[in-house]
């Protein structure tokens, strides 16, 4: 007697589940490689996904522009970069802020004795 297994296999799919497999993983605010910050140095918004997003940066909580870089104001600020995009009627959005001082490149640094 020969025995044969049978499986019947169903996949469901839902077409309301949204996957945001697409969306930003993380967004990373990436510092000049020399220090001190001088006003006038840029701050660049670094996303990890796969679409280019819209960019948005604010310095002290105003909004301040919508490019992926951001030039440093003399002094400290905090700068917030927020990078959104849309997919499949899905928003993503991600943010990254840093505390930045940067000083003025007529600035010297003085040493107290």
């Amino acid at each position: 007697m020969e025995c044969i297994a049978s499986f019947i296999v169903t996949v469901i799919c839902n077409i309301n589940t949204t996957l945001c497999a697409e969306c930003l993983d993380d967004v990373t605010i990436i510092t000049p490689d020399r220090t001190p910050y001088r006003a006038g140095d840029e701050l660049t918004c670094s996303p990890n996904g796969y679409h280019e997003p819209i960019y948005s940066w604010t310095v002290d909580g105003v909004v301040d522009s919508s490019t992926s870089t951001q030039v440093l104001r003399e002094g400290e600020h905090v700068y917030v970069c927020t990078a959104t995009h849309t997919v499949d009627n899905v928003t993503c959005t991600e943010s990254d802020s840093r505390t930045v001082t940067a000083y003025s490149k007529y600035q010297t640094n003085t040493i107290l004795l």
